[in-house]
């Protein structure tokens, strides 16, 4: 009994040691996005929430509107501050031509076209300024509202209609597929085997089969290996981080999952 039993704990080891055994050029790793914050450059009261987590977006979609009570009363005064500005410039320079002709039968004296041509480019000035004046409130309008910068998928809402938020703090989250990555570890040992811009292979659950990645990045400084996959085999071993990303669907890695990298099959041992 003793005998099998000393037998059956070594069978246990050796199985152990084959599964935390890891194939030459396959390296472990997960995938992870970098996420869009999406905030207010001014501060105010969320009045409106235009997604949901979860919702894809496209790029220049709204995901959010801030109360503007205020920047839209500004925007009413600049319009009627313009029409004021173009009748006047229009009653300027009718005064204008008016003192010119006079002055070319000399039923007036030049004094009063040079006055009359100040007052219309006082009036043309005044024009501009209040076209001016409504591409700034027009600037301050849009800054109340916040849209997506990229195709993406709303993977958070920070907050609900009526809350306030503050100046640059977010209230939707976003990730690009574009964003998305699979960070893995090498050992030093390995890490001439791969290269920026190199091609690797990806395995994880629900992955699609055949999956390829691109390199990106490979850091230049050693570290630990993470916790996150760490394990009885590696636990000692220094290892440089490498980002690839998806070639196709970058959609099906979800940040978090587990992700196992691997050189193709065709790449020369």
């Amino acid at each position: 009994m003793r005998l099998h039993s000393l037998l059956f704990a070594c069978g246990a080891a050796l199985l152990l040691t084959a599964c935390n055994e890891r194939p030459e050029n396959t390296w472990q790793g997960y995938a992870e996005g970098d996420y869009v914050r999406v905030a207010p450059v001014d501060g105010g009261i969320v009045e409106k929430l235009a997604v949901e987590r979860g919702d894809r977006v496209r790029s220049g979609d709204l995901l959010f509107k801030l109360e503007t009570t205020v920047e839209k009363a500004a925007l009413e005064s600049a319009q009627a501050n313009l029409t004021q500005a173009k009748a006047t410039l229009r009653e300027a320079e009718l005064e204008y031509q008016r003192k010119l002709a006079l002055r070319k039968q000399r039923n007036v004296a030049q004094a009063e076209v040079d006055t009359a041509h100040a007052r219309r480019d006082r009036a043309g000035a005044a024009m501009l300024a209040a076209a001016s004046a409504i591409t700034q409130a027009e600037w301050r309008l849009s800054r109340r509202e916040g849209r997506a910068p990229a195709d993406a998928i709303v993977q958070d809402v920070m907050f609900r209609e009526g809350e306030y938020a503050n100046p640059n703090q977010p209230i939707v989250s976003l990730l690009p597929p574009r964003n998305i990555k699979v960070r893995f570890f090498v050992p030093e040992a390995e890490l001439g085997h791969i290269e920026e811009g190199g091609k690797v292979r990806f395995a994880c659950s629900d992955c699609p089969e055949n999956a390829t990645g691109t390199i990106r990045f490979i850091s230049t400084e050693a570290e630990f290996t993470p916790p996150v996959i760490y394990s009885d085999q590696s636990k000692e071993k220094l290892v440089y981080m490498a980002e690839a990303t998806p070639d196709d669907n970058p959609e099906a890695f979800h940040p978090g999952q587990p992700v196992t990298v691997s050189l193709p099959a065709q790449h020369p041992e």
